[in-house]
């Protein structure tokens, strides 16, 4: 409740929360500073590494690193969490058009251009269980990719842009080309751009969706 003057109160303890304000913000980037730290480690070499080197790395002290996180393990954990929460919120702020193909193409893209700054350090976290599998069991990233991919799979069927089929077989293909290690090499082995692998990935998508020939470079490049 605002003061008859029109100021807020002062929260408890006597500690007032505009002071407060940029502890807050210091915190949040000491945070950000050690998990980008924790993917660069990652990425190296693996999620074998002491949480005092990514403290050191983020620039910050051990136990500050400690505040925030147990262990390397929930660092890591907390690293993914944010990397795949990410890539959700840019799918759900992606247009969308007119032509599903189209709007198929639009997260193509940007799919890869996630992947080609947190691929290198994705591959070291995966799942040994299947995206199916995965989803069967309640995985909650998996569950919401799951919905968002098969949601415009079925979107162009129903508009008649794609032929019937299987939509888990269509979202299982699509997480399989779409896999960071291929866009890894397509942009890091091979040295093409993020919009040639982007083409090249979403032609071979279309494809296997079953897009007739005479269809598929108007849906790439129209």
């Amino acid at each position: 409740m605002s003061l008859p003057t029109g100021r807020r109160a002062a929260p408890a303890l006597g500690v007032a929360e505009d002071d407060d304000r940029p502890r807050r913000s210091d915190a949040r980037q000491r945070r950000s500073a050690l998990l980008t730290a924790v993917g660069e480690l990652i990425a190296e070499r693996g999620t074998e590494f002491p949480l005092a080197e990514a403290a050191e790395r983020a620039g910050i002290s051990t136990a500050t690193a400690y505040r925030n996180f147990s262990d390397t393990g929930s660092a890591v954990d907390a690293y993914f969490a944010d990397l795949m929460g990410d890539l959700l919120e840019a799918f759900d702020g992606l247009p969308v058009g007119d032509d599903p193909l189209g709007d198929i193409r639009v997260l193509c893209h940007e799919w890869v251009a996630q992947a080609t700054r947190w691929g290198a350090a994705a591959v070291h976290m995966r799942s040994p269980r299947g995206l199916l599998a995965r989803r069967n069991m309640e995985d909650p990233f998996i569950g919401a990719l799951y919905d968002r991919l098969a949601r415009l799979v079925e979107t162009a069927v129903t508009r008649g842009r794609l032929p019937q089929q299987d939509i888990r077989f269509a979202v299982l293909m699509w997480v399989t080309i779409f896999d960071e290690r291929v866009v890894i090499d397509l942009t890091t082995t091979l040295g093409w751009s993020e919009r040639t692998a982007a083409d090249h990935l979403t032609e071979a998508l279309l494809r296997t969706f079953g897009v007739p020939p005479t269809v598929i470079p108007a849906a790439i490049y129209g």
